[in-house]
């Protein structure tokens, strides 16, 4: 595993890497607000109070609901609980993206996801040097990755 930090460098590795994940929700909501909206209302719901970057990122922006993102009991404090839960939701959701955006997807709302959904992969990479630290930044952006590729996809 990683090395052992003291919970000041701890904390600031955390906030660098809500920075980083805010900075890929900046650059994607230029080109896609509403898939972002619905992504983090998503990975809101299935994490719960676990979602962390997503309370961060969405803490100041107004019009989204936050029933989903401050709500602890989605997921339960148990990680395969919420695991599960993220995967079921995530499936749930390629039906519900379809539906909602259907084919008339532009060629830059996909290349911004195929962006977004790159960086999200270097962070997550970055992030599993020191995985005992980051597993809730892990999940959440796991959740957005897998939601973005089912976008993608669908």
């Amino acid at each position: 595993m990683g090395s052992e930090f003291s919970p000041e460098k701890i904390q600031q590795m955390k906030d660098e890497a809500h920075e980083e994940m805010k900075e890929i929700l900046d650059e994607l909501r230029r080109d896609a607000p509403k898939v972002v909206d619905t992504a983090a209302a998503a990975v809101g719901s299935a994490l719960g109070g676990r979602a962390l970057l997503t309370t961060r990122y969405f803490g100041g922006i107004a019009g989204l609901s936050a029933a989903g993102i401050t709500s602890g009991g989605a997921a339960g404090p148990g990680g395969g609980a919420g695991a599960a839960v993220i995967v079921a939701f995530v499936a749930f959701l390629g039906t519900v993206f379809g539906y909602l955006i259907g084919k008339k997807r532009n060629a830059k709302e996909t290349a911004a996801l195929k962006k977004a959904i790159e960086k999200l992969y270097a962070t997550e990479e970055r992030l599993m040097e020191n995985a005992e630290y980051y597993r809730e930044e892990l999940a959440e952006i796991k959740a957005y990755r897998d939601i973005f590729e089912q976008k993608v996809r669908s």
